[in-house]
């Protein structure tokens, strides 16, 4: 019965945001056909990686893992005991129950046939835990992923409009961006504002 749950892994995808015309800085110009349209990159992977609402959200989820783990586990131990009890008394039931009355005998049996009744409706009731908090973690997961992603994308938005690009790419692994000139990346800039914008947020909580 000890089953853990399930935490599952969390896999953001990158970003790419159309903006306004360029407003005070330079920026970067794209080369060729594209002259005029201006195009900055961010690593998502490193944005979502070490973006401290990230890091804050995920400890919520390891937390709230454990808790729920620890329950269900603590939980389906005191199933095992219960369990091990009935077998135990029926053990020794075996051994005395010759020496007991018919109708001792069959209120004894009574007994032991109702607990496991109960027994097994509680192991079906664990079941039926380890489920609903299988469900709790997936859906706090969507939840809080989705928040993150929220707060990255308004941000850059927000961002872009002191900076004028044309547009925000990723070129995280798997964006489809196989090369891009360094003097097109803006991470590290976007992740010090945007840990500097949640830092503001979390000391007013």
């Amino acid at each position: 019965m000890k089953k853990t749950l399930i935490y599952a892994t969390f896999i953001l995808g990158g970003i790419a945001v159309s903006c306004q015309q360029k407003q005070t800085e330079t920026p970067v110009v794209a080369v060729g056909s594209m002259e005029g349209i201006t195009i900055a990159m961010i690593n998502t992977d490193t944005i979502f990686s070490l973006y401290d609402m990230a890091a804050d959200m995920r400890r919520e989820l390891e937390e709230t893992e454990r808790r729920l783990t620890n329950d269900l586990q603590q939980q389906a131990r005191r199933f095992e005991t219960d369990v091990q009890n009935l077998q135990n008394d029926v053990q020794n039931y075996t051994r005395i129950g010759h020496t007991l009355t018919l109708s001792e005998q069959n209120q004894r049996e009574a007994q032991f046939r109702n607990r496991e009744e109960q027994l097994q409706q509680r192991a079906e009731e664990l079941q039926r835990l380890e489920q609903r908090y299988m469900q709790q973690m997936m859906e706090l997961q969507t939840q809080r992923s989705r928040e993150v992603e929220d707060a990255v994308f308004s941000f850059v938005e927000k961002f872009n409009q002191t900076h004028g690009f044309s547009i925000i790419m990723s070129n995280a692994r798997g964006s489809g961006v196989l090369y891009s000139l360094p003097s097109m990346n803006i991470t590290t800039q976007v992740l010090e504002a945007l840990n500097a914008e949640y830092s503001q947020t979390r000391r007013r909580r």
